[in-house]
């Protein structure tokens, strides 16, 4: 039966709380009716959705992508169609414009290139409901090294080679964190700890010893004018002091072990971090 444009507008408003499978059907079904309607094809050829402006990442949505569901979003691997999206969360993230000078931002380019060389290691959080339905609003790139967490610990772009992730190792036995980041708009929903969770999930699925990283410490500029970084951070290691980047890390299960110095240019954190580790319990079972 044909629907009215006040029926169909309804739908259409209903849709913002329902599946992406259930989106896609009745788009479908609605164009079905309408012969003036153009189709799109997804990035892999298969899958076809109408054109429209709130539509236009159904096309590529995959049921079986989703590693985890959170409300109103899902964490996924990071496809070709979500780069244009985490770019952008990501300068969000770190509040630098769009369009603004950024060497260290990774670019469409850099985050294509690692997915290309770590496909499995790249993840994002997608908005799959409401208005901003299809946009990115978190992300996190890792690589894999042969390099432990008990050697000396390199700065940031050194230990990644470069931004496009260069010294990843396909057969590294250690995962390493080279960037997290989430949208300000939907921080303290759940879905940094998603985001922490899939990773942890990937070192067991690999089979890897573990996963490290250098949190860094983003509360030192509250301090910095009472002690010098390697002062705050050893009180965050031992608990003296609540950072809200390294302290929410050791929550989550990682092992404290050194301050690093000179690790990345962030005045807030005086290019400071400390060494996370989180060795997997289940390696070699």
């Amino acid at each position: 039966m044909k629907r009215s444009k006040d029926e169909l507008e309804i739908l259409n408003k209903a849709l913002d709380n329902d599946w992406p499978e259930i989106q896609t059907h009745l788009y479908q079904q609605g164009a079905e009716e309408n012969e003036d309607v153009k189709y799109d094809v997804s990035y892999d050829g298969k899958r076809k959705v109408p054109l429209g402006f709130d539509s236009w990442w159904l096309k590529d949505f995959i049921r079986e992508d989703v590693l985890m569901e959170l409300p109103g979003v899902v964490i996924m691997n990071t496809k070709p169609w979500h780069i244009g999206s985490a770019c952008i969360s990501y300068r969000e993230a770190y509040g630098i414009r769009q369009g603004e000078d950024c060497d260290d931002c990774f670019d469409e380019k850099d985050i294509e290139s690692q997915i290309a060389g770590f496909p499995e290691g790249q993840f994002v959080a997608q908005r799959i409901s409401g208005p901003s339905a299809g946009n990115c609003v978190g992300m996190a790139t890792t690589m894999r090294t042969s390099r432990p967490p008990t050697a000396p610990i390199l700065p940031w772009l050194e230990a990644i080679g470069d931004l496009r992730i260069a010294k990843h190792e396909a057969d590294g036995d250690w995962l390493y964190g080279v960037e997290v980041a989430v949208h300000p708009m939907y921080r303290r929903h759940g879905i940094g700890t998603g985001l922490y969770k899939a990773r942890f999930d990937l070192v067991k699925r690999l089979n890897l010893r573990g996963w490290y990283a250098v949190g860094m410490l983003m509360g030192y500029h509250r301090y910095a004018g009472r002690m010098d970084v390697v002062e705050y951070g050893e009180k965050v290691i031992r608990g003296e002091i609540k950072d809200p980047t390294v302290t929410m890390q050791m929550n989550r299960g990682f092992r404290a072990q050194d301050v690093v110095t000179d690790y990345v240019d962030e005045p807030a954190a005086g290019d400071a971090g400390v060494l996370l580790v989180w060795e997997n319990p289940d390696y070699g079972s």
